[in-house]
């Protein structure tokens, strides 16, 4: 039997031992879920956490009952029950503040960093993050330090600052190396190789992935394999080598089954679709597409199968505690006086529940009055709210058009019109001195110089003001299409990076975020100097992230508000705002400005 083995035994033994101290016995029961179900077998590592927090009541460990918590909202997390989550982490955090446990209060915290990450907030996850690494170095944890560290790199890499992530990253695994701890070097690892991945480096990219798969089989560790499968797909997607991401894809798929992930087994589901799309290969497309649908439809069965699931081991829970309660009356008093006081005890517990029943209907049916009545208030303030928001937007739309129209005509005023003009005073001069030959065939050449120009200026801005394919092909074809013709103008480039936008969007949605693009598009040609521009547009689903970056002259952040007003960014905030969405603006003098927007879908 290998070392390891022999060690999870010992830790289960002394989890049975009732003559060892019950803090011990929590501590070993804790380590054997960590260590042999929390990621290979979490639906029962679930039954067993909720075991580990019935034994820390009973016991009244409150340390013990706060880690078991922890490891509560971590399973959570893993069944995509971000709420119940935050709640775990919310009572360990409040446990540990009570005890003054740095350490716990540090875990607790990146937990709930962890949650409004998955629910986008990435400013707030962020701030969580950076509080559990400032804990962390107080109390000099390394391995606390290094998870926080790769935490806020994720917050980068969603931003698409590449080289500002693998920063944290590196550290991240310089740290796990040190501490000698082998998951934490294997998730750094992925980390880094998604940052390449990002920056195109492909070859860097796998050589880490592989690094970090290797760990993963050392360990038999499901949980680190998924994530590093899931990577590579992202490569071999990103390179359009098809027959490697289906051959990656379907390892991926093992182990998001095997985990009982859904992200993973969904993002398998979605790159063997793409595979099979990019080989051509009909059938398998359509399957994997079927498959895609039914998968999002089941979700919600398993959801329901896991709470029905978790009722009954509470109902076994609760079952446990009773059962509890008669084993410890029977030690304290004779068998047969225990027996009739406790049949004298279920009675009168009956009779008054019966009471209490009774009252609790007839308040029932008084507030289900109160609550119907509350209910149609709510409806008719929600409808009145609907419609200021309407209205509001309708006001937006009306001034944003009108700024369109003001734009358009200052640029045929400033450019066009300049530009004709010139051409009008050669013309003039041309009539007036029509006898001299040599003059005459040089003024004309200068006219027609100048009227290719103007049309040049107004093709070029008919196609900015105008790259409407969105009706026909959807709003990554209309954004490719602007950034082509943007591209070119005072040495401009633009790129377009997109990422899980098979789909069409709802046509007006479409049309309101490519304005917005387009008004952006046109600020970094009219202000921002640069010599580079890059679209990202990535769909997650039910979130959508637009990032707009350039490298131009930048602009201090203190003076914001004079940039919006200057540049027009009111006007697109607002159109944001009506969408529902979260608009920020990053910039640092001769470093660029970068414009993150997040929508809801």
């Amino acid at each position: 039997m290998c070392n390891s083995q022999k060690q999870q035994d010992s830790l289960y033994t002394i989890w049975g031992n009732t003559q060892l101290a019950d803090t011990t016995r929590a501590s070993a029961y804790r380590d054997f879920i960590y260590n042999n179900y929390f990621e290979n077998k979490t639906d029962s590592a679930y039954a067993m956490a909720l075991r580990l927090m019935d034994f820390t009541e009973v016991h009244q460990l409150k340390k013990h009952k706060a880690d078991a918590l922890i490891l509560l909202g971590k399973i959570e997390h893993i069944f995509g029950d971000t709420p119940k989550a935050s709640k775990n982490f919310e009572s360990s955090l409040s446990i540990y503040k009570e005890l003054n446990n740095k350490r716990g209060q540090a875990k607790a915290i990146n937990g709930l960093g962890v949650s409004y990450k998955k629910v986008f907030n990435l400013d707030e996850a962020k701030t969580y993050y950076e509080k559990s690494l400032e804990l962390s170095k107080e109390i000099k944890d390394t391995i606390l330090m290094s998870q926080s560290l790769v935490n806020i790199g994720n917050i980068y890499i969603w931003r698409y600052k590449s080289d500002k992530a693998l920063s944290y990253y590196t550290e991240s695994l310089k740290l796990s190396k040190a501490a000698k701890n082998k998951r934490e070097e294997a998730l750094a690892l992925i980390n880094i190789s998604n940052a390449y991945t990002q920056k195109q480096d492909y070859k860097r990219s796998e050589n880490y992935m592989n690094d970090a798969i290797k760990i993963g089989d050392s360990l038999n560790n499901y949980n680190i394999l998924a994530h590093a499968y899931q990577g590579l797909c992202l490569k071999y997607f990103k390179q359009k080598d098809y027959d490697k991401l289906i051959s990656t894809a379907d390892k991926l798929l093992g182990y998001g089954q095997k985990t009982f992930n859904d992200e993973m087994i969904g993002s398998a589901y979605y790159f063997l679709l793409e595979g099979y799309k990019g080989k051509r290969n009909f059938d398998l497309t359509v399957k994997y597409l079927e498959l895609i649908k039914d998968f999002k439809t089941n979700i919600d069965d398993v959801l329901t199968i896991r709470t029905l699931a978790k009722i009954k081991i509470d109902n076994h829970r609760t079952k446990d505690s009773l059962l509890h309660i008669n084993h410890t009356l029977k030690t304290g008093i004779s068998h047969q006086k225990e027996k009739a006081n406790l049949f004298l005890a279920w009675g009168g517990s009956l009779a008054v529940l019966s009471v209490i029943a009774f009252f609790i209907y007839k308040n029932i049916k008084r507030k289900q009055h109160k609550a119907e009545k509350e209910r149609q208030d709510e409806i008719d303030e929600k409808e009145k709210i609907l419609k200021d928001l309407e209205l509001s937007t309708i006001d937006a739309m009306i001034e944003g058009q009108e700024k369109e129209r003001k734009r358009l005509a200052a640029d045929l005023h400033d450019s066009v019109g300049a530009t004709l003009a010139a051409a009008k005073l050669q013309f003039d001069y041309l009539v007036n001195h029509q006898k001299d030959t040599a003059d005459s065939e040089e003024l004309t050449k200068k006219i027609s110089t100048l009227l290719e120009t103007a049309y040049v200026e107004i093709r070029s801005m008919a196609h900015l003001k105008n790259s409407g394919v969105i009706a026909k092909n959807g709003l990554l074809p209309a954004v490719e299409k602007l950034a082509r013709n943007a591209s070119g103008i005072n040495g401009l480039e633009f790129e377009v990076q997109s990422f899980g936008l098979d789909q069409r969007l709802d046509n007006s949605l479409e049309i309101s975020i490519f304005r917005i693009i387009q008004e952006l598009v046109t600020n970094i040609i009219k202000h921002a100097k640069a010599t580079q521009g890059t679209i990202h547009i990535t769909n997650h689903s039910d979130n959508l992230n637009i990032m707009v970056e350039d490298n131009g002259v930048g602009f201090n952040p203190k003076q914001l508000s004079k940039v919006k007003s200057k540049m027009g960014i009111t006007s697109i905030d607002r159109r944001v705002e009506s969408l529902g969405g979260k608009f920020t603006i990053e910039s640092e003098i001769s470093k660029g400005t970068t414009v993150i927007i997040d929508l809801p879908l």
